[in-house]
């Protein structure tokens, strides 16, 4: 399967990728078949034999998943034709065991890869969601790994509709991905207080990327927050995105003021020099 994903990718042997390649275009004619086939996985197990914890053959869903996503990206076609799947497999699996937060998790890769709709990536990020709520560190890791990757790669569009140059039908965001993913901001920023280092440096990755002028002030309270106890040696790096976040987001000069002399309390000579500076110049 690994190979037919590698073909189906559109790639050759120096790694380079074609979507118009002959081979993709004829693995492009069995998305039907391979969305039946998830789908009777769902419906009706494929065979008891493979089964893991009540999961129908969990391995083989993962792989078509990973196979729809490579055929879906850069494809409409191909898309629309995974869609009404992709929502079964990520409503009906079971959360309870890792077997099913694998099928989950490479489900919210292909809805995030494929050319979706917006309520399909909004189930995505819900999912996400769950994830941080979990025990397991792994997948809570995961979780903040992909939605800051998802959001990142999101960025051009979500600046090209900045306040200033929306039109009327801006209220549609609230059913939007970035909206589904502000909802859950109040988890992300609880994962800040975990102990596990690699938690905390994911999660604080992610609430650069949510912050807004909308929620500019609560976010910045809690990156101060956090710097008071992080790492010394983590303190130069966040002033130094707190202060691209003041210069982009700030309210008014009065607050940016204010926010970079607190920062300068805490951090003191570790804060970098353009932070000093900058200060200095407000």
């Amino acid at each position: 399967m690994d190979r037919e994903c590698h073909l189906a990718e559109g790639g050759d042997d120096d790694g380079d990728r074609d979507y118009e390649s002959p081979c993709r275009t004829a693995f492009l004619k069995l998305v039907p078949s391979l969305v039946k086939l998830l789908r009777n996985l769902l419906s009706m197990g494929y065979s008891p034999d493979h089964d893991v914890g009540g999961i129908s053959d969990p391995f083989l869903q993962v792989q078509l998943l990973t196979l729809l996503r490579l055929l879906g990206a850069h494809n409409a076609k191909a898309s629309e034709e995974m869609n009404d799947v992709l929502a079964q497999v990520a409503t009906n699996t079971e959360t309870s065991k890792n077997a099913g937060n694998a099928i989950l998790y490479e489900c919210v890769q292909t809805i995030m890869a494929v050319e979706s709709d917006d309520g399909l990536r909004v189930l995505a990020v819900n999912i996400l969601g769950r994830f941080l709520l979990n025990r397991d560190n792994n997948i809570r890791y995961v979780a903040l790994n992909t939605l800051a990757k998802c959001i990142a790669d999101r960025q051009p569009e979500r600046d090209e509709h900045d306040e200033q140059h929306r039109g009327p039908d801006a209220a549609s965001s609230d059913n939007s991905a970035a909206s589904a993913l502000q909802r859950h901001r109040t988890t992300v920023v609880d994962c800040l207080k975990d102990p596990d280092i690699s938690i905390r440096q994911r999660a604080l990755e992610l609430i650069y990327h949510l912050v807004n002028r909308e929620n500019v002030e609560t976010l910045t309270a809690e990156l101060l927050n956090y710097l008071v106890l992080c790492p010394r040696e983590h303190r130069a790096d966040i002033c130094t995105r707190v202060l691209q976040v003041v210069d982009k987001f700030s309210p008014s000069d009065l607050w940016r003021v204010d926010t970079l002399i607190t920062l300068l309390t805490i951090a003191g000579r570790e804060s970098a020099a353009n932070v000093q500076s900058s200060t200095a110049v407000y």
